[in-house]
Formats: structure tokens, sequence, C-alpha cells
């Protein structure tokens, strides 16, 4: 980032490029552009181009910020919770239902000559 000339009001916010914002967080800049253009990220359009605040940076930090859970919320769910989203082993199917059987390939019929 350029630095602002000497009369340049100290009250000016400091914002950020898509490149300058990408060195910061340490992401890629292509990253940060489907972020914000999904509207994931806080981002200031200026000019038709995303800018970023130091603000607008550590919301996205901590927004995709992610922390164990203690332990002993883990160990105290019960057993039927975790099971929920295990896959549904097959039923027995009724004795009285007929077993579907895929069918015959189409296309042109095998020539029994020889070549």
């Amino acid at each position: 980032m350029t630095t602002p000339p000497q009369d340049f009001p100290e009250s000016t916010p400091q914002i950020f490029t898509i490149p300058e914002a990408a060195q910061i967080l340490r992401v890629k800049p292509s990253w940060l552009e489907k972020k914000a253009a999904a509207r994931r990220i806080p981002f200031t359009m200026l000019g038709g181009a995303y800018r970023f605040s130091p603000e607008h940076l550590q919301q996205i930090i901590l927004a995709f910020e992610h922390r164990p859970q203690p332990t002993a919320e883990r160990e105290s769910r019960p057993l039927s919770v975790a099971r929920r989203h295990r896959r549904a082993l097959p039923e027995i199917p009724d004795p009285g239902v007929i077993p579907l059987r895929p069918r015959v390939p189409r296309g042109r019929p095998h020539s029994t000559r020889a070549a």
C-alpha cells in the first residue's frame, strides 16, 4: 500500500485492495474475491472494486474461526445423537416382492460370424 501525502488528514479510514487484504489474511486473492462476490464477508465497494477496512479484516477472521468443543460436552452427548447420521441398513425384502433385474443392453445385435 502506498503512503499517503504529508498533508493527508489522519482521520481518513485505512482501506485495502483485494491483493493487500489477501496478503494480510494470508489467503488467495481469488478466495477473497469469491467470498465478497457471494456476500459471505464484509467489504466496501468503491469505484466498482472491493475494498476492506481493518474492521472488515477482523470480522472475516472471526467469521471463519473454529474453536474445539470442550471434551465434557462431546462425552456427555447421547450415543443416539452420534448414530443418527449413519446410513440406514437396507431392509430385508418382503418375500412376496419380486426383485428387479437389469435390462439387456440396447444396441446392435452381436454378430456370430467370425471376422
